[in-house]
């Protein structure tokens, strides 16, 4: 044997590993978050306590601090969590950044600058303005501990959509391609942002952080080749009874190598071909038997509080995990419960199966642990009695309750069997009660605010597209505003002067269509002659009017035909939802059709496409009918819908068309390619002309509110209608009432049955869970297709129906007894 090396080859039980440990695992993990980060991906390791995470990332900010790129961590329980307030927290925060970047900044002064603005967009602020500007280097935050959000007493999830957004922010400004996150923590992604009703967190890349593998854990021989002259047989069979933990095979490793030298006794050898008795019989002494004493540091006592530590919760914990003693494994299916007892660490997914996590866990948390636990969360071991203060047992007949006759209380079974008439009759009188009472509240609005919801967040589900290479924008910007003389421009974004040499350079490059949509309702000042004459002549370009009184008037050298107005239909949240394509009273426009679809129809007659109006009334190109919106479409209540209306089925891109300012036009840095065959539109997107705040299905759920541009929103409708007729893109289309009625009745009717045929409250919750998930998946197949079914309306029949029949039964059966 060898003393010595015990004294030299030191294992780690809890506590970060530093980078150059000789015990240090290196897993497949190690090698995916750092190439991961090296590529600029954002992370996310969320698993158990004690799995080795914070070494992870010790090692991993050294290997990318290697690379040249710079790393920072934030360890959120250091920032604190009890009694502090979000300005306090984000604060913490920055004052980490500045601490951990050491950055240049005075951040009292920078913060009282900024007391205007919200906790968590100074925190915006400072990364873009001072981080960003100040390290020029790729930059690595790694954020530890995220679980302990779960404690504050205040929200969190404007700073979780704050890192998403950052991540968006990457198309639009490249220097947030320098900036990655990676995050850390006990917790689910859905633990980040909690609010039902935002997008959830799902940026990222999630990092599996697997226990150690035999072929990888070869850093641990070293300290056992004292206790066995076989040390990788030895290894193999501590993997065997940890499953490879982290913390768990340290420990057991450190007390094999430490054993008999604690004792000040020597020990001989382990015999070849003994390890697996020897392991058997060291584990059972040293670690099961007695475990809460043995348990220094503390880590089996972690698993248990946290399986323990909320009594409404612990008892589905420990039913499901008493299932997977009984059965061996069970299917993993991604449930809450399923969820929490992995990051309690008690048991793992293996091959879509979850399974105990080792031997070592399932000889001390076994079947007698669970049904001790079951029965003190339901009857206290020992009952008090006031009046004589004498402490009495339970009786013999609680303690030998079966835990699985709790799944099913015996209120809840049938204490008779029934008609299945009476039952069907049951079902349908309440079923129709819930469909009456839900199409009353629909058709006086009180759901259209919820279905207008569901509406936005299944288009901001819609697969991302490819920006539509028929269009490109000649946006004027703030820089490209400044940059025309003033008295030139007399108010406008556009001067004379500036279009007469825009429009002749994209005439040389022969487009198929010019769409300007900026108003001028002034005549083209006698400077420009050219200009006039070209808006005249010209039978490629159109321009916008806007009616109503006053309205504003299109340009006089523009002709009739080549007009169209630019209004648009907002609903009552102020969201653009709705395509407006023709009314029948323009003035003082001088045509009745939109800038949309005269601009697509030009572009269309090219390829011998005409619109015209078929024997219905409907607007017609090709062969596709634009069917105009009722009074209630979908899940609307009653809107006007005067005029030809249709709903406006987004484009799922970061960026509609190409885009390119008009000092780069000017300046000569346009391809002829880019212009060529066509629809070129122009507009500003100068926020001084205000005209960049339309908030769309897209807006509310990206963290922060999100606005398009007026050109933007002319290209989603062109886009819509080239992309219907050309490439049979899906117009959004509802059903009549009678068929969502009947839906709607059918939907109700399966919770009536899921009712009757569930035998508690709980499997109806499973069943009908499954159900709505159902309705929703259903919802977004249909969706993808164009189609806008009643999802709200359904889902509350279902769980109406269903409450109603539930309560009656547990009524019935109360009256019964």
């Amino acid at each position: 044997m060898n003393p010595e090396l015990n004294s030299t080859y030191r294992y780690q039980i809890g506590g970060s590993l530093p980078p150059d440990s000789s015990t240090y695992v290196v897993r497949q993990a190690d090698s995916d978050l750092f190439n991961a980060l090296l590529a600029g991906e954002y992370c996310y390791v969320l698993n158990s306590r004690q799995m080795g995470k914070s070494s992870l990332r010790i090692r991993t900010m050294d290997k990318l601090q290697a690379q040249g790129i710079i790393c920072a961590e934030i360890e959120l329980t250091g920032i604190g969590s009890q009694q502090i307030t979000a300005q306090q927290w984000y604060g913490g925060i920055i004052q980490e950044l500045i601490s951990g970047f050491d950055l240049s900044i005075n951040r009292r002064h920078w913060l009282r600058d900024r007391e205007d603005l919200s906790p968590v967009q100074r925190l915006g602020e400072f990364i873009e303005t001072v981080l960003l500007t100040q390290i020029p280097q790729n930059i690595v935050i790694f954020i530890d501990e995220i679980d302990s959000i779960l404690s504050l007493n205040f929200l969190t999830d404007e700073f979780f959509a704050l890192i998403r957004n950052c991540y968006n922010q990457r198309a639009s400004k490249p220097d947030y391609k320098r900036l990655t996150f990676a995050l850390l923590g006990v917790a689910t992604p859905s633990d980040l942002i909690q609010d039902k009703n935002a997008t959830p967190f799902n940026i990222g890349r999630a990092i599996e952080l697997r226990g150690f593998q035999f072929h990888e854990s070869g850093a641990l021989v070293a300290g056992l080749v004292c206790r066995s002259n076989h040390p990788q047989a030895l290894l193999k069979e501590i993997l065997y009874w940890t499953g490879g933990q982290p913390f768990l095979t340290q420990k057991l490793c450190w007390l094999i190598a430490q054993f008999g030298f604690v004792q000040s006794q020597e020990v001989d050898s382990i015999p070849p071909g003994e390890e697996s008795n020897w392991l058997e019989q060291f584990v059972q002494k040293q670690i099961v038997e007695h475990w809460e004493a043995h348990d220094d540091p503390e880590h089996l006592k972690t698993i248990r509080d946290r399986i323990l530590r909320n009594a409404r919760d612990s008892e589905r914990l420990l039913l499901l995990y008493q299932q997977i003693i009984q059965q061996g494994k069970i299917a993993a299916i991604n449930s809450e419960e399923q969820m929490e007892l992995r990051l309690s660490g008690i048991v793992t997914k293996q091959e879509s199966y979850l399974r105990i996590y080792n031997p070592i866990y399932e000889s001390v948390f076994n079947c007698n642990w669970v049904r001790t636990k079951l029965i003190g969360l339901r009857t206290s071991p020992i009952r008090v009695d006031k009046a004589t203060e004498k402490k009495t047992k339970i009786p013999q007949d609680i303690k030998e309750i079966q835990p699985e006759s709790w799944n099913n209380p015996p209120e809840a079974i049938p204490t008779r069997k029934e008609p299945w008439w009476w039952v069907g009759l049951r079902v349908l009188i309440a079923s129709a009660i819930a469909t009456s009472l839900v199409l009353g509240v629909r058709s006086r609005g009180g759901l259209e605010s919820w279905e207008l919801q569901v509406f936005d967040h299944l288009m901001r589900l819609q697969p991302q597209e490819e920006p539509d290479e028929r269009l490109l924008i000649v946006e004027i910007t703030e820089k490209d505003v400044q940059a025309q003389p003033a008295e030139e421009r007399v108010g406008a974004s556009l001067s004379d002067r500036a279009f007469a040499q825009l429009l002749a350079k994209l005439e040389s490059y022969q487009p198929q269509t010019i769409g300007l949509d900026i108003y001028r309702d002034r005549p083209v000042e006698d400077n420009y002659p050219e200009l006039a004459q070209a808006m005249e002549t010209s039978d490629r370009l159109f321009t916008i009017c806007h009616y109503g009184n006053p309205g504003v008037v299109p340009p006089p050298e523009v002709s009739g035909e080549r007009q169209g107005f630019n209004n648009v239909v907002l609903d009552t949240d102020d969201i653009l939802r709705r395509h407006l394509l023709a009314v029948s009273d323009a003035s003082p426009c001088q045509n009745q059709y939109a800038f949309s679809i005269q601009v697509a129809s030009h572009y269309l007659a090219a390829q011998g496409i005409e619109p015209h109006l078929n024997s219905d009334g409907y607007l017609q190109l090709g062969s596709t009918v634009f069917k105009t919106l009722d009074t209630n479409p979908g899940g609307y209540s009653t809107i006007n819908s005067s005029g030809h209306q249709i709903l406006l089925n987004y484009r799922a891109t970061n960026q509609i068309a190409e885009k390119i300012t008009l000092t780069d036009v000017l300046n000569g840095q346009l391809n002829p390619e880019q212009v060529k065959n066509r629809i070129v539109l122009i507009g500003t997107t100068a926020p001084s002309f205000n005209d960049h705040r339309w908030l769309t299905p897209y807006s509310k759920g990206q963290g922060t509110v999100q606005t398009m541009t007026g050109i933007e929103i002319q290209a989603q409708m062109v886009s819509q209608i080239l992309s219907a007729v050309l490439d049979q893109r899906p117009l959004i289309w509802w059903w009549s009432e009678p068929i969502e009625i009947l839906w709607i009745c059918g939907w109700s009717l399966i919770g009536g049955l899921l009712a009757q045929t569930s035998r508690s409250p709980r499997g109806f919750l499973i069943r009908g869970g499954v159900a709505i998930a159902i309705l929703y998946g259903s919802g977004w197949v249909l969706f993808l297709q164009g189609g806008w079914i009643p999802l709200v309306p359904a889902a509350l029949a279902l769980v109406m129906t269903g409450g109603v029949l539930i309560v009656f039964s547990r009524f019935k059966i109360k009256q019964f007894r």
